[in-house]
């Protein structure tokens, strides 16, 4: 992380050292500069501070509920912008493409947006122009207020995630560029475009209340900043054409509002009257307090006889009720395992949980059905250290290196006790749950040399020697993929428990020549033709690979009948734990803010990534530096996973797809429809009645 962070402090250096050398230039014609005026500024004008610095407290806290939200609800609507206007912006990019534009508009992009930014904040106050920043800190707050609906409900991908052929040229100029962009940004809120929106709502504050044209320079600068940023977002790959629109509708929206709320705001944010008040309270106290009492009493006056506004507020008041509940449960559906006392390893499959603990009265197994709540303990032979599991559906086996018990579940209930056990000489590399033709479940046995596939049903074995090592197996139905090193890189053979057939798969696990060439470029070796296989599931046609590269690992998707691949998780970042199930895989990833020192000993937390088959497309669904997920498995309706916090206590949840409102909610929101009919009606007779419009009129 210390990379990453110190990208971005010289980027903010810089822009406060160019905002402070343009003073002269941009100064007020009356104006005379002093280090005084930092000083007095901070006095001055502390709550127009806060005002505008709060957006950026806000913005960590909604993205990560943006993520969140993004994962559970699909709320995606960058088809609809790609149907407006294409791939346009894909001109743009490969017309004015060139090595120094990479470097100059990535660096103008955050850097040039800081400065826009901090000076048009910092040189009203600087130099004591109230009214002016009255008006421009509020268009700011208002600018990123308004486009808060359109982050969480409206998502739109940025346009190198989302066009064939376009590239995040700013996300990927450096690992360490790429790191922090992926820290702070969900790559979803491109609709409206705040680098635009905010130096646009500036420059219209100024252009609405510059009377004497004192900013009228700045003004200028603003013009030809926003010009250049149109550009540079685009080019980059990051925004729409639509999202620049966006942005200058949510800033003509923020300077209405701030035109309307600027007085009201500011008569009781004024720093001046703050010493006053502090005086009064301390010179009376009692006093104080009636005329405080008395004030706030007299708020609810217009409650006696409530016009168009009050109709108004509690309208408002319901929508932000309204969207607060929706948006506490669809970010609310994680289900924590509370059995699961501590958990050390956890498998499943369909209903089906079944996980290991390790405690100081020895290792126990349970098996639960998530969909009904019920539990068994795990029967057998006890187990002197953590055993592994695979599931399969209603069986699943518990193996270690030297045993193997086979179970499935009998809708019975107390103590589920293995069919059969198999013990073995040789170690356990590997081992998945087949089936033939019939139904008839078959354990296939990876060895060092061979595979052994044993009947579920009679016990009968059937060995198949092994060309190379191999060192990971996964299996759906009949077939059985088999993980093999080869000169020019990994494979994977695929077999069928009732033929001799074999399918062979070469994996490439390389990304575009770009992202490559950046991660060689920051010193880290990527050894494609040595990598190999440490991960394999499978199910239907789509099997996934996990490759180690070298300093870490890439999971790849890959179609088995039409031997079409990619890369599912970020090429940068080490992923791990694929598990594929009812239309998504699931799989783990870490954000690398170093990658030379992966394997130091350093630890980094795992965040859970989702990819959905059908759209192909990634999300992640947790985002805590602070808790480590491993294991994720996905279930019928739902993704299980452990969780481990920072004093090393772990917990079992289950992040469910199922309907996120509950119940109680449900009927919550379906009174406030009700409700809503008769208020908007009102509020209608309100506005628009004859008595209305000939008092708006006189």
């Amino acid at each position: 992380m210390a990379a990453d962070t110190g990208i971005y402090i010289t980027w903010v250096t810089g822009a406060i050292l160019i905002s402070i050398a343009m003073i002269p230039i941009f100064k007020p014609p009356y104006a005379k500069i002093s280090a005084d005026g930092f000083i007095d500024m901070f006095r001055r004008y502390w709550a127009h501070m806060i005002v505008v610095f709060s957006v950026y407290l806000w913005k960590d806290l909604l993205d990560g509920l943006d993520r969140v939200l993004m994962a559970n609800t699909q709320l995606d609507m960058t088809f609809l912008v790609f149907a407006i206007e294409g791939d346009t912006v894909l001109w743009v990019q490969e017309g004015l493409r060139s090595d120094f534009l990479d470097v100059a508009m990535t660096h103008f992009y955050v850097m040039g947006f800081m400065t826009a930014t901090f000076s048009s904040f910092v040189y009203p106050i600087y130099f004591d122009d109230r009214h002016m920043a009255d008006r421009v800190s509020l268009s700011m707050f208002w600018v990123y207020v308004l486009a808060i609906p359109f982050y969480l409900f409206l998502n739109v991908k940025v346009t190198g995630n989302y066009i064939e052929g376009m590239e995040t040229i700013a996300y990927d100029l450096t690992p360490e560029i790429h790191n922090w962009f992926n820290r702070i940004d969900p790559f979803t809120n491109g609709m409206p475009s705040l680098h635009i929106g905010l130096p646009f709502a500036i420059w219209l504050s100024m252009h609405r209340w510059d009377e004497d044209g004192r900013w009228e320079r700045f003004r200028r600068f603003l013009l030809i900043f926003i010009l250049l940023t149109s550009i540079s977002i685009i080019y980059l790959g990051i925004h729409w054409i639509v999202d620049i629109i966006g942005g200058m509708v949510v800033a003509i929206m923020a300077v209405n509002l701030t035109e309307k709320t600027h007085q009201p705001i500011w008569r009781f944010a004024d720093e001046r009257l703050f010493t006053r008040r502090l005086a009064r309270i301390l010179d009376d106290p009692v006093g104080s307090f009636k005329r405080s009492l008395n004030s706030s009493i007299r708020v609810l006056d217009p409650l006696k006889e409530p016009g168009k506004n009050q109709t108004g507020a509690l309208i408002l008041a319901l929508l932000v009720m309204t969207g607060s509940v929706i948006l506490w449960d669809v970010t609310h559906q994680r289900i924590s395992i509370e059995e699961a006392e501590s958990p050390t390893s956890a498998s499943g499959s369909g209903e089906w949980l079944v996980w290991v603990e390790d405690s100081e009265d020895g290792v126990s197994i349970t098996a639960e059905n998530v969909s009904s709540g019920e539990n068994r303990t795990i029967g057998g032979e006890t187990w002197l250290s953590p055993p592994r599991i695979v599931t399969s559906g209603s069986s699943f086996v518990v193996f270690s290196e030297n045993r193997a018990d086979y179970f499935e579940q009998d809708g019975g209930s107390g103590i589920l006790h293995p069919l059969f056990r198999e013990n073995t000489l040789e170690g356990i590399v590997d081992l998945s749950i087949a089936s033939d033709s019939s139904g008839n479940k078959k354990l296939a046995i990876l060895f060092e040399r061979d595979l052994v596939l044993i009947d579920t049903q009679d016990g009968s074995e059937k060995s198949v020697s092994l060309q190379s090592n191999s060192s990971v197996i996964a299996s759906y139905g009949p077939l059985i993929a088999i993980s093999e090193k080869s000169t020019s890189g990994p494979i994977v053979n695929i077999t069928s428990v009732d033929s001799d057939l074999i399918i062979t798969i070469p994996l490439d696990p390389r990304s575009n020549v770009r992202t490559d060439q950046s991660i060689e470029n920051s010193g880290v070796s990527l050894e494609f033709k040595n990598s190999s296989v440490v991960e394999l599931v499978m199910e239907s046609n789509w099997l996934v690979a996990t490759v180690d590269v070298g300093q870490f690992n890439r999971t790849i998707l890959v179609d088995t009948l039409s031997f079409n691949q990619s890369i599912i998780s970020n090429p940068r970042w080490d992923s791990s734990s694929p598990s594929i199930g009812n239309g998504i895989v699931a799989f783990l990833q870490v954000t690398r803010d170093d990658l030379n020192s992966i394997g130091d000993g350093s630890k980094r937390n795992n965040d859970l990534y989702v990819h959905y088959l059908e759209s192909s497309q990634t999300d992640q669904l947790t985002n805590d530096e602070d808790v480590d997920q491993s294991l994720p498995q996905t279930l019928f309706n739902g993704i299980a996973f452990i969780e481990e916090d920072g004093q090393g206590q772990k917990t079992l949840g289950v992040h469910s797809f199922e309907d996120p409102i509950e119940d109680r909610n449900r009927l919550l929101l379906q009174a406030t429809v009700l409700v809503m009919i008769p208020l908007i009606f009102l509020w209608v007779t309100q506005s628009f009645g004859v008595q209305q419009i000939l008092t708006r009129q006189a």
